[in-house]
């Protein structure tokens, strides 16, 4: 069982991949903020779901302060943009994965298994 944590700005989103995530066997938390999500992330989380489109700090921002902080957990990004420079700022920023939404319980099984296979 891992850790997970997930960033969206949708209470919907939050749920739907929450539930997702607990029935994979993990537990999760979540927060609704790119803000939030600064200030609670550290090395005991496992995995990050992050959304890029947030208001506040962006998850592009987020993305770029994480990069900063040592030991911060993989950020597997999820969002409803689907431009492919957004897809590669991501990745260059240091996201572990991206997918597009809506993600499937199967899609979001494979990717977060990979992420943490190749974690540490």
């Amino acid at each position: 069982m891992k850790r997970i944590l997930i960033a969206d700005d949708s209470f919907y989103q939050r749920k739907v991949l929450g539930d997702m995530v607990r029935e994979l066997g993990h537990t999760c938390d979540t927060v609704a903020s790119g803000e939030e999500l600064l200030d609670k992330v550290n090395n005991t989380y496992d995995c990050v779901f992050l959304d890029l489109l947030m208001t506040g700090i962006s998850g592009i921002d987020v993305l770029a302060e994480m990069k900063k902080r040592t030991d911060m957990p993989p950020v597997i990004v999820i969002t409803a943009d689907i431009q492919r420079a957004r897809k590669e700022e991501s990745l260059a920023l240091g996201a572990a994965a991206f997918m597009n939404k809506i993600v499937s319980k199967e899609a979001l099984e494979k990717t977060l298994n990979d992420v943490l296979n190749n974690a540490g």
